[in-house]
């Protein structure tokens, strides 16, 4: 048996035909102008010449971006002889529950002449619009080879358990009064 069905066949008769309409006038040749032909193509010159794309880079966006907001803005330790422990509060701002991980000190000049915890030191899970409590100790050590650092308290956060998705940087400045200037070999 073949598949191919023959011109004379009942099958191909009960199919409606294909008509296609041309609903445009027939134009002839020697009805055309040549004038208006070639405003046409100037005209088209000119809007390719004046146009000039501007590229824009498009940057994606997240559909639930991360942001958090702390107090105080930044933090300033002045290390004497004492343990100092200064609060970070830290709020969700955004749309949907973060997880929140203290990284610690990014600078390492802060620790010549202290050591640093920040409690908790596992992730802490925050709401949209609630606040959580960091904790930042520093211990002084008996001398510090250097007057004052700067350094950054880094924040991780996360929608998930497992990926960080943002980073986040607390400016911290310490201060540091038990310094001993290095006078070299000499002495």
């Amino acid at each position: 048996m073949s598949s191919k069905v023959e011109i004379g066949s009942p099958i191909l008769e009960v199919l409606p035909p294909f008509i296609c309409p041309n609903l445009r006038e027939k134009i002839v040749a020697e009805e055309v102008d040549i004038n208006e032909l070639e405003k046409q193509a100037k005209k088209k010159k000119a809007k390719d010449s004046i146009s000039n794309p501007c590229i824009q880079l498009v940057k994606a966006l997240p559909l639930y971006p991360l942001t958090i907001t702390w107090s105080p803005d930044h933090l300033h330790f002045e290390i004497k002889d004492n343990v100092i422990e200064q609060k970070l509060w830290v709020w969700n701002t955004s749309y949907r529950t973060i997880y929140i991980h203290c990284c610690g000190l990014c600078d390492e000049t802060a620790y010549l002449g202290a050591t640093w915890n920040c409690c908790p030191q596992t992730r802490f899970n925050l709401a949209p619009g609630l606040k959580g409590e960091l904790f930042i100790r520093a211990t002084p050590k008996e001398e510090a080879p250097v007057p004052y650092a700067f350094a950054k308290l880094q924040l991780a956060a996360a929608h998930k358990r497992d990926h960080v998705t943002g980073f986040f940087a607390v400016p911290v400045m310490v201060t540091y009064s038990n310094f001993v200037s290095y006078t070299g070999e000499g002495g």
